[in-house]
């Protein structure tokens, strides 16, 4: 029952992604290069304390809160490992390794299998992986009881936030 609901979850978020994605408004920010570069590093580092689940989801976060506070990658280039031991940071690092969901592996497992392999019919395989980690991250940050997420509707996604998380994972 729940692997059907993810899959009709995404199928509904890649038909939103493909109708509003069609807006290219530009992102300010990181280009999408530099996040995959961040996100993929971080995880790289990251599987040496944890699983690959929590280290992608913990390198999702933290790309998101370093990027918000440093707006460019040179601004971001700038953060020591000082910066990092500071307690506003300390804060934000535990925040980010705290689990945020009663999702579990298999949900999220289940959710990127059946993403990617629907994803897929429309692009490339890398690009779908990119987009189904970054919609994972935020569907789960959104409902963080994966039951909570069958409230999403056409109408949900439809939404100008949903419109925008949409269209920020489609650019990654």
């Amino acid at each position: 029952m729940k692997k059907k609901f993810l899959s009709i979850l995404f199928v509904s978020i890649l038909f939103t992604c493909e109708i509003f994605a069609q807006d290219t408004t530009a992102k300010k920010g990181w280009p999408s290069s530099e996040r995959y570069t961040f996100i993929a590093e971080c995880i790289k580092t990251a599987r040496v304390g944890m699983s690959d689940d929590s280290a992608r989801s913990y390198c999702y976060c933290m790309q998101e809160k370093i990027e918000k506070k440093y707006p460019t990658t040179e601004e971001a280039a700038k953060l020591s490992s000082a910066d990092l031991e500071t307690p506003e940071w300390k804060k934000e690092i535990q925040n980010c390794l705290a689990p945020a969901s009663t999702w579990s592996t298999k949900d999220r497992s289940d959710f990127l299998s059946e993403c990617v392999k629907s994803a897929k019919e429309k692009v490339s395989e890398e690009k779908s992986k990119n987009y189904c980690e970054c919609i994972l991250f935020k569907v789960e940050k959104k409902y963080p009881n994966p039951l909570d997420a069958g409230n999403i509707t056409q109408e949900t996604l439809s939404s100008p936030g949903w419109k925008k998380m949409i269209a920020d994972c489609f650019a990654f």
